[in-house]
């Protein structure tokens, strides 16, 4: 007993460790030092100050697997140099689906910007129409400086165009799928 409070009395030697952050409006990583008893929530403060985008909003990921708020970088087993991957949740924006879409599971799909410059992570339910990805990427750009085509825009998944009407279900996006932009209108051909 005497061993296990003088243990606990110690307080543990801060330890840095620098991470790589994968963040979606940069190609390449940003290293940050943090210390190894740092929460991820204070790890997500750190990447806010970094990207403008509300705490809340990240979703960090180490290996595949998603990092919780209340652990430490210690307990996330996070070693000198890991990769963190951040992910945008979007904005809760009411999408005025009946029902709701507490019983699915998100999408996280990977959009691509024209010519591929810009990798944008993105959750989306199954449930939504493509129209939600159009009004998450408007609220994005400024966030995340990236430009959207002003002449318009449309979205190809597995070369299929995607009707902005249709569900992510309905077009049969899958986890990690690809949605490309495209500059242009889409109009019916009769």
């Amino acid at each position: 007993m005497k061993n296990l409070k003088s243990r606990l009395k110690k307080p543990q030697p801060s330890k840095k460790v620098q991470l790589n952050i994968k963040i979606p409006s940069n190609q390449t990583p940003v290293p940050l030092e943090m210390d190894m008893g740092d929460t991820v929530l204070h790890l997500k403060e750190k990447i806010h100050e970094i990207e403008p985008v509300p705490v809340k909003r990240l979703v960090l990921q180490s290996n595949g697997a998603e990092l919780q708020d209340h652990r430490s970088l210690h307990d996330c087993e996070l070693k000198y140099n890991s990769e963190i991957n951040v992910i945008v949740k979007p904005s809760p924006t009411g999408s005025g689906s009946i029902g709701g879409s507490a019983g699915f599971k998100k999408l996280r799909v990977i959009v691509l910007t024209r010519c591929g410059t810009k990798r944008i992570p993105i959750e989306v339910s199954p449930s939504d129409n493509v129209e939600v990805l159009r009004k998450e990427l408007h609220i994005l750009q400024h966030q995340m400086q990236f430009q959207l085509p002003q002449e318009g825009y449309f979205f190809i998944h597995k070369q299929d165009v995607m009707d902005d009407d249709r569900s992510f279900r309905w077009h049969r996006v899958k986890q990690g799928d690809i949605i490309e932009i495209f500059n242009g209108r889409v109009t019916s051909g009769s």
